[in-house]
């Protein structure tokens, strides 16, 4: 499809045109409508989100330490005796398995976690107190004061690291972290009083040096250290949960957004209790002031919750958040819409077809008999599902543009709601009626529509391909419908006749229900050649380059 009549395949509404076209009229609004895909979910509490989180972080730190320690091993090397080497080799070794089973077991509790970063902060406080007890002690025997300042610098330096690391990686409660920071903050102060408690020389030498200068800035690089980690953990934490009460919505947990247009948003959706994987459609805060689409966004959530069939999107709930936005529930589907499958495999065979335009009429049938005119069918609005084990199952949606005329064979069948006047629906399917905007139009534009999708699912290419939405409207109107055998030469001359009779200009001339159109359809002999065992070949040929959507 060219990108022009990609552009034609969205949903427009224009105001009234004047007759036969002879002004320009101006679009007043164009709706990009979202991709009705969706993938499969499963429910995130805050407690599995910190635990995936954990996970994630353990194996980040464990990597850092690992370099780090890696690279004070191979230093180590090179100095004559080192005195911390086996401790070094220790650490190395227990950061490496640390990675290889945070890589590997995915399966983790987060108490098991939880016992695991207590277990890697203390390893790393034990060989930090170690590493400052030996090379502290050893400076101090062989009496040099500068050294000494220095040994407990690094020492001190190095402790600083390991608790910003701990507050910056590790996700945590402020209180949780304070338990964990200070012990680690009290790590060199508790090995400088057990060495001069223990060693004569290290008394001797730090009646020299350690002055109160020396003293409190080591204090003082302790204290800011832990304050950072516990204050940083804080913030982090108090913004990881904003974000996370940010995607719930009442009983349901937006999990990511999966489609956007003009009138509202798309997000992969849970319900916290059912654990059900849903998408929940949600209202633009921009188009909240515009009477005429909040108008719009019920009357789809209601009409839509009204229908019950098999191949129609299912509603699950319907309402408004706190702050006003509209929302509303729809099914898991997983499958491609018919835009989308040929687009990525070409145009679909005649039996595949009818199998699954059989269906959209199936959906439309129960519509109609409750009085809603779709106004708006087209590929992208008929999604192929997996439901049920079962495949090709199709499912109508978007019902935004829809019109109630009161039940079918009542005297109450006349025109309640929509834009009486003025033009809605995509223009690549839009029936003459529609494009004209003289009369509301009934479920025979619906077929026209229907008939316009079949056109493009056999050959891949729409009947009508114009240059503006003026000129597309006007073909509809008053140009004939090219023969789909034209485009595509395998198409069976009886499924060709049922098209461009739905596609006849004048309403009187095509189907006069979607059930009949539906036995016209049953009547073509391809209608045999795709079966359920077809589809669920098929599907299982393509698994690998067929996403999960909806």
């Amino acid at each position: 499809m060219s990108q022009i009549a990609a552009t034609f395949e969205q949903t427009v509404i224009i105001p009234p045109l004047p007759a036969g076209f002879a002004t320009a009229a101006g679009v007043a609004h164009t709706q990009y409508k979202p991709r009705m895909e969706m993938v499969t979910g499963c429910r995130r509490e805050l407690a599995t989100e910190t635990r995936d989180l954990l996970q994630g972080r353990l194996r980040a730190v464990s990597i850092i330490l690992l370099v780090a320690t890696s690279l004070f091993y191979v230093r180590g090397l090179f100095v004559p005796d080192s005195p911390v080497r086996m401790p070094e080799l220790a650490v190395v070794l227990t950061t490496g398995l640390a990675i290889v089973v945070l890589s590997r077991v995915r399966t983790f509790s987060l108490t098991q976690l939880r016992t695991l970063e207590l277990t890697l902060f203390g390893m790393m406080s034990l060989f930090l107190a170690v590493y400052q007890y030996i090379v502290v002690r050893n400076t101090a025997l062989s009496g040099d004061a500068v050294m000494a300042i220095a040994s407990v610098k690094s020492c001190v330096l190095y402790v600083f690291t390991v608790i910003v690391l701990y507050g910056t990686f590790i996700p945590n409660t402020w209180r949780r972290a304070a338990c964990v920071v200070i012990p680690m903050t009290l790590v060199p102060p508790i090995v400088t009083v057990l060495l001069r408690s223990r060693h004569a020389s290290v008394q001797e030498l730090a009646n020299r040096v350690a002055t109160f200068e020396v003293v409190s800035d080591n204090v003082i690089m302790l204290v800011v250290g832990a304050i950072i980690a516990v204050y940083g953990t804080h913030i982090i934490n108090t913004l990881r949960v904003e974000v996370y009460q940010a995607r719930q919505l009442g009983q349901y947990q937006l999990k990511e957004r999966i489609g956007a247009g003009g009138m509202g948003e798309v997000y992969l959706a849970e319900h916290q209790l059912l654990k059900r994987p849903c998408a929940i459609k949600l209202i633009h805060p921009h188009s909240q002031t515009d009477p005429g689409a909040l108008a719009r966004f019920e009357r789809e959530v209601r009409a839509a919750a009204r229908l019950s069939h098999w191949n129609t999107v299912h509603i699950f709930d319907y309402g408004r958040t706190d702050d006003g936005t509209f929302y509303y529930v729809m099914e898991y589907l997983p499958g491609l819409n018919l835009a989308d499958l040929v687009a990525q495999h070409g145009p679909l065979p005649p039996g595949r077809a009818i199998h699954l335009l059989r269906q959209t009429c199936d959906a439309l049938h129960e519509a109609h008999l409750a009085g809603l005119i779709h106004r708006d069918i087209k590929p992208a609005n008929i999604i192929a599902s997996q439901r049920g084990g079962r495949h090709d199952v199709a499912k109508l949606l978007d019902f935004g543009l829809v019109a109630q005329i009161g039940p079918v064979g009542t005297v109450d069948h006349q025109p309640q709601t929509g834009r009486a006047g003025g033009v809605s629906g995509s223009p690549l399917y839009m029936s003459p009626e529609q494009a004209l905007a003289e009369t509301e139009p009934d479920g025979r534009s619906d077929i026209y529509s229907l008939g316009a999708t079949a056109y493009f699912l056999l050959t891949g290419k729409n009947a009508f391909e114009r240059d503006s939405v003026l000129d597309l409207l006007r073909a509809h109107t008053q140009d004939p419908v090219p023969r789909p055998s034209e485009i595509c030469g395998d198409i069976p001359p009886d499924l060709e006749r049922v098209i461009l009779r739905c596609m006849e200009k004048q309403p009187d001339n095509r189907y006069a229900t979607v059930e009949a159109l539906n036995q016209a359809l049953a009547a073509c002999a391809a209608a045999s050649t795709w079966s359920a065992e077809t589809s669920a070949e098929w599907w299982e040929t393509h698994a690998s380059v067929t996403p999960a959507l909806a």
